[in-house]
Parts: structure tokens; sequence; C-alpha cells
């Protein structure tokens, strides 16, 4: 997003803010609960809210989504707030994800300021302040707050163009405040994190119900039509996980979605299981060396519901008992 906004950015010089600038009206704050992640917090009243997987945005109209994705000079000024939560996929500590992050905006053009110290809830973490011009009467202010725990990066980010930034920065403040997250996890020190925990948590939404392993994680990913909905769950080893989507049926039955959906999969051997109540057909396939898969369809409701499981094949005994068990807990809605 950022990398095509240097090229504007860089043409410009602050000169005054010229014409008429909007003013910030704080109508009030009100609860955001997100039951899935755990997470919950206070944002301005009206907002609108786009959620993409663990990444939560806030902006102060709907046409504001259209003044960051990218920054564009058009229409009224705006401002956004974001609470981002994703799994570390390097260990990095918190110094030199904040250093990457201010290179990043630096190269992007924008002016950063050293970082300071700024917990998110009780872990300790940094915040910089970023701003720079987009053309001689917009200019972006923002401030960024970064924290890490249990491999997990916590970010919380509030932009505003012109002085929606000073009329609105106060709900950076108080999003944190009122921010709840996870608490903390017991980790077990001698178990072998490659093998999935006995201990289940359960994903739950308006699509589906599932338990899976205490040390997978769960987030939903971004679909095109005519999926509506899918989500992995994933541990430590990135062979081994569950996919499932969800996408109308069009009336099809269970027997013509297996007839037309066979021929995509290399199946070895094929077998029927009772999924919320009903009868489902799943195919065994091999996609590759040492990686056994199973693909699951169960038709209900008029929604197919295909979930797809992969494992390593050595710890089948490890793997495949447990995404039997996620199997038979899914819950249709």
């Amino acid at each position: 997003m950022r990398k095509a906004f240097i090229l504007i950015l860089g043409l410009f010089v602050v000169i005054g803010c010229g014409g008429k600038q909007e003013t910030a009206k704080m109508a009030g704050y009100t609860k955001y609960q997100e039951p899935f992640l755990k997470v919950a917090f206070s944002h301005p009243q009206g907002w609108l809210l786009q959620q993409d997987g663990t990444k939560i945005s806030f902006y102060s109209s709907p046409e504001a989504v259209v003044k960051f994705n990218p920054y564009s000079p058009e229409g009224a000024a705006a401002a956004r707030l974001i609470i981002n939560m994703d799994k570390m996929d390097t260990v990095r500590t918190l110094d030199e994800y904040v250093r990457n992050i201010s290179n990043d905006l630096t190269s992007s053009g924008f002016d950063v300021t050293a970082a300071v110290a700024k917990n998110i809830t009780d872990i300790p973490g940094k915040m910089i302040h970023y701003s720079g011009a987009l053309d001689a009467k917009n200019r972006i202010s923002g401030d960024q707050v970064v924290a890490i725990r249990d491999s997990m990066v916590y970010m919380v980010e509030f932009e505003g163009f012109n002085k929606m930034y000073d009329g609105y920065k106060v709900a950076l403040d108080t999003l944190l405040a009122s921010l709840s997250l996870p608490g903390p996890k017991i980790v077990n020190q001698d178990a072998d994190p490659s093998i999935p925990a006995a201990e289940m948590e359960t994903f739950d939404n308006n699509f589906l119900k599932i338990a899976y392993p205490a040390n997978f994680s769960a987030s939903s990913a971004t679909v095109k039509a005519p999926v509506e909905f899918a989500l992995n769950l994933m541990g430590y080893r990135k062979d081994s996980y569950v996919a499932v989507d969800v996408r109308p049926a069009q009336g099809l039955t269970l027997e013509k979605v297996v007839e037309q959906n066979a021929k995509f999969f290399k199946e070895t051997s094929r077998g029927e299981a009772t999924i919320d109540g009903v009868k489902s057909v799943y195919l065994n396939y091999s996609p590759m060396k040492d990686i056994q898969s199973r693909v699951y369809f169960l038709v209900k409701n008029d929604k197919l519901y295909r979930m797809i499981v992969n494992y390593y094949a050595p710890m089948r005994s490890d793997y495949l008992p447990v995404f039997e068990k996620m199997a038979a807990s899914l819950v249709t809605k």
C-alpha cells in the first residue's frame, strides 16, 4: 500500500493547509467484541468496520476506505484505527520489528520519530509517530504501537488526514485503555510442539463451529465467489493442517458433489463418516511424497462444506486421529 505512496509523497512540500479543513466531531465511543479472536475494545461511535482475518479496521466513514487504500487526496479528510494480530514467521526481537517498520515508513517518504515505550494491555511495546505530505493540502499523520508475546505480534495503529488526526488521535489511547486480548499461553516445556495438543479449543462463527488442538492457530482466509467462508487450522508443522470452506450447494446432492469433484483428486480410497448428523463422503489421496491427504464433502441446508486435511505421513498416528476428531466435531450453520 505505501509503496505506491512514495512516488507521490516526495514531490510535495507542505506550504500551508489551504482551504477549509474538516473539523473532527467526537460522537462518543462504542464497544467492539470479537469472540473468536477473544479481543474487545472501544472505538469512535459510528465508524465503519472492515475485518480481514485477524486484521480489524474501523474507518471514520464509508468514504474513508478509499482514502487509505491506497492513500488518496480526493474526497473529505478521514481517519482510521487498525488492530492486527499476526503469528511471527521468524524469531525477531521487538526492537528489530519496530526498526523494520520504521525503515519501511521512511523508505515510503514519511518522517518517522524515534520509538518510545508504550504498552499494549500488559505487554511491553513501543510506539512510533510518522507523518508526510500527500500534496500541498493533504498531510497524513499516524501512530503505530507494536508488542510481541507468545510468538504473536500485536499492532495498534491510528492514522488521520489533516485535522482528522488531531481531532481523533485520542481514539488510539481510548482503544489501548479499553483493549482486552487473549491471555498468555501456558506452555508445557516438555511437550513436542509438532504433535497436536490433547486440549481442544473451539472456533465458532456464523458459518460453522469446529474444535481444534490448543496449540494450533485458526485464521479465516480471503475468499472469492462462490466461496462464502474459508478457515485454516494449523500448528507447528506447516505440512500438517486442516482447511475448511463453505459455498452454496446449488441444489446438488452429496453424491453429485462427490461425482463432480472426484476428478480433482487422485484418490487412493474413499470412505464415509457422519458429521453433524448427516452422511459425509471422504476421499484419501497423496499430493506428494510423505504427505497424506483427505477431503471430506458434506451437504446440509443447501451448503457444501469441504474439509481438507493434510499430514506428514510418518506422523500419521499423531495427526490422523486428531483430524478425524476435528471432522466429527464440525457443526454446520
